[in-house]
């Protein structure tokens, strides 16, 4: 049997081996895989960025702690020294009896110097440890007439050293910290000792940290500073019986009976490690305060923020894999019916020149609905150009946002993706405009802010700018921010004039673009002025009719100027066109101004 050429070719493709194109089923799990690969490449980045980092913060704020406690117990350590050496102060040691009037003066004089040292309490003692007089003899539980010969302070001081203890106060059951020094006369004889009592409770509530927690403990391992509270008198570990004796005789926590940290199991002297208490996972760092009587710092940071952050960036790189699929798919989708329709515009083409017996007036009707198809060709490639300039933003905006992620910047990559569905409703928007040439608008007539909708065309313009020569220069006021009109058909009209400006100073040596807005009746002009070659004066008048283009076929449809000349007449406003006398062309576009708008 004889075959057509046309037929011939049918046959002979129809005998290759044909590649089985993968099934939607195949491409589901390939995805599938790829989306858990890059959420768990995510996850194991973010956290160990996460944990690297809450590291060097819990370091940093470590220091901070111990310089701060230390800065505050110093502050205090020369008082003790300073009034032993009061020549009052020994003088009254070695009178006996006391004279009344110079007890009262002394006490005075101890309250007077503890109100401005900031301490809690001052206090003399004599050489067998009964107090004789104390910053606190008015107060219902003063320390005169205590004796405290049995603190380690005073056993210290009474031979002839300076000391400090931190102890809980068994007359006034607050915690404190005290420096005692000897009163010396001048054989050098120790006649009693000086004591001066730092509140604990004003030093911890100072060095309350954020989203951190702390532990300060004695040699013995006891906490007696903490945030939080429910710490405080606890032992890191169990102590010996001898100990917990020693403890008592000394009444260093008074009646208080110390047992281990519940729930909360602390290695003493690690300088670093991980423990948890209940469902809370701390990392501890450590801190030897050898100069505070062998006091040990503890750093207690929370961990749980560490797999907050790797989770979060998860679910934005979730989110961001679940729009870019949507994206591909809409698309692949696109392209498919795409070629499907080329695919029945060529059969029925082919079925047309195969029917070569048709009447002419068959034949020149089918030639009209192949022009018609053609011209609706050339819409579908200026509703290309309509979208390129968002679509760019869109992947800059995709590129970036994992860009950000990989480095641990999910707040910038949450900005890019909410950039993105900013841009693709405006998409949406632009597709609805192009009704417009048909029909009369129905925009929303509102107050806008002009130098925002001109700032957001710009960055949309922005990565045509940056591929050109182009000096672009502003000159805005403030009187010229409010406008009445539709914000995306403004922003879209600014584009449109930017673009065509860009375009027009391609061919020059210096690429030049002005932009002014000024105020003028009522309205608010804004002016785009390109050094371009101009428009010729028979094209003027026909600038703004719809599919009138002056560029080479292929470069545009002429559709961007009719439809912001309609968009602006539906907002009650102007879009006009001239030649500037150095050149070029200058677009403006005169809007009603809004009330909020006018002269301040």
């Amino acid at each position: 049997m004889h075959l057509g050429k046309r037929s011939h070719h049918q046959w002979l493709f129809s005998r290759l081996p044909q590649r089985r194109p993968f099934s939607a089923a195949t491409w589901f799990w390939l995805l599938l895989l790829f989306a858990i690969i890059t959420l768990l490449t995510v996850y194991h980045s973010v956290q160990q960025s996460a944990a690297d980092g809450l590291k060097r913060e819990a370091y940093s704020q470590l220091a901070r702690l111990r310089s701060q406690l230390e800065s505050a117990l110093d502050r205090h350590a020369y008082l003790p020294e300073l009034l032993a050496a009061n020549r009052e102060v020994q003088d009254f040691l070695q009178t006996s009896p006391a004279d009344p009037t110079k007890l009262a003066h002394l006490n005075q004089y101890l309250e007077q110097a503890n109100t401005i040292a900031g301490t809690a309490d001052i206090y003399l003692m004599r050489a067998d440890g009964l107090t004789i007089t104390a910053s606190n003899w008015n107060k219902p539980f003063t320390f005169i007439g205590k004796n405290f010969a049995f603190r380690p302070y005073f056993q210290q001081a009474i031979q002839g050293k300076t000391s400090r203890y931190y102890a809980l106060g068994t007359t006034s059951g607050e915690r404190g910290y005290y420096f005692a020094a000897p009163v010396h006369t001048t054989q050098g004889t120790v006649l009693g000792v000086v004591a001066v009592k730092v509140g604990v409770e004003t030093l911890e509530s100072g060095l309350a940290q954020r989203n951190m927690d702390f532990i300060v403990t004695d040699p013995d391992g006891i906490v007696f500073m903490s945030n939080p509270e429910r710490w405080r008198y606890h032992a890191l570990q169990a102590l010996p019986a001898d100990k917990l004796a020693q403890l008592r005789d000394s009444r260093r926590y008074a009646d208080t009976v110390i047992t281990p940290l519940p729930d909360l199991s602390i290695q003493p002297n690690l300088l670093e490690q991980q423990v948890n208490e209940d469902d809370t996972p701390y990392l501890v760092l450590h801190n030897d305060m050898m100069d505070a009587a062998g006091w040990h710092l503890y750093l207690l940071v929370d961990r749980g923020s560490v797999s907050r952050t790797a989770l979060l960036a998860v679910l934005f790189a979730a989110i961001l894999l679940t729009l870019s699929s949507l994206l591909i798919y809409l698309l692949w989708k696109n392209q498919r019916q795409r070629r499907e329709y080329e695919q029945h515009i060529r059969e029925e083409l082919e079925a047309k020149v195969e029917k070569r017996t048709r009447e002419l007036r068959y034949t020149q009707e089918e030639l009209v609905q192949a022009a018609k198809m053609a011209a609706l060709g050339q819409l579908s490639a200026g509703i290309n150009h309509e979208l390129n300039n968002p679509l760019t933003a869109i992947r800059a905006y995709a590129d970036n946002a994992a860009q950000f992620l990989d480095i641990g910047k999910p707040e910038i990559a949450r900005n890019n993706l909410t950039e993105i569905v900013a841009l693709t409703e405006r998409m949406a928007t632009i597709t609805r405009q192009l009704k417009t040439f048909s029909r009369k608008s129905t925009g929303q007539m509102e107050t806008c802010d002009l130098h925002r909708a001109l700032d957001s065309a710009l960055s949309i313009v922005q990565p045509k700018l940056a591929q050109t020569r182009v000096q672009l220069e502003q000159l805005r006021a403030d009187h010229t921010r409010y406008v009445q009109a539709d914000l995306v058909w403004l922003e879209q009209i600014l584009v449109n004039l930017l673009s065509n400006a860009v375009e027009a100073v391609q061919e020059q040596d210096e690429q030049h673009i002005w932009i002014t807005l000024q105020q003028a009746d009522g309205q608010v002009c804004v002016s785009v002025r390109d050094n371009g070659a101009g428009i010729s004066e028979q094209a003027l008048p026909r600038v703004f009719e719809a599919f009138f283009t002056t560029k080479t076929v292929g470069k545009g449809l002429g559709l961007g100027l009719s439809i912001s000349y309609r968009l602006a007449k539906d907002m009650h406003g102007h879009l006009a066109v001239r030649n500037a006398r150095e050149g070029g062309a200058i677009f403006t576009l005169s809007l009603q101004q809004a009330a909020d708008g006018g002269q301040q």
